[in-house]
């Protein structure tokens, strides 16, 4: 009786595994935005086959140079299979936490949305 209400309390703070495709617009690799959604939100996984993805993401960087040094910018937009804009991150540059907002975001969006339009 007690290993059961364990067990049912270990499943209740699960998330439910979300699949995210990358979209061939996207300029970031595919490791880097991994390993975000890996270290923010462990139960959204990347895969390559864009049929059985619950989102789809694109995920640009772009590059600015100013007075001799380089920055990077991030944004992000999640799509649902039909292609409709759900989230967007703004570009904006990140010194001491990187990119953290962008993947931090988009997993409150999935994690707290429920259903995927599928």
């Amino acid at each position: 009786m007690v290993l059961v209400f364990i067990c049912g309390t270990a499943l209740l703070g699960q998330e439910k595994t979300k699949r995210v495709f990358l979209s061939p617009k996207s300029t970031i690799t595919t490791s880097e935005v991994a390993e975000g959604f890996q270290k923010s939100c462990p139960n959204v996984v990347l895969t390559q086959n864009e049929a059985k993805a619950d989102y789809v993401l694109e995920a640009a960087e772009t590059t600015s140079a100013y007075e001799g040094s380089t920055s990077r910018h991030w944004h992000f937009t999640l799509f649902n299979p039909d292609g409709d804009v759900l989230l967007t991150t703004h570009p904006e540059m990140h010194f001491a936490h990187k990119f953290k907002h962008h993947f931090e975001a988009v997993c409150q969006f999935i994690n707290g949305r429920g259903a995927t339009g599928k």
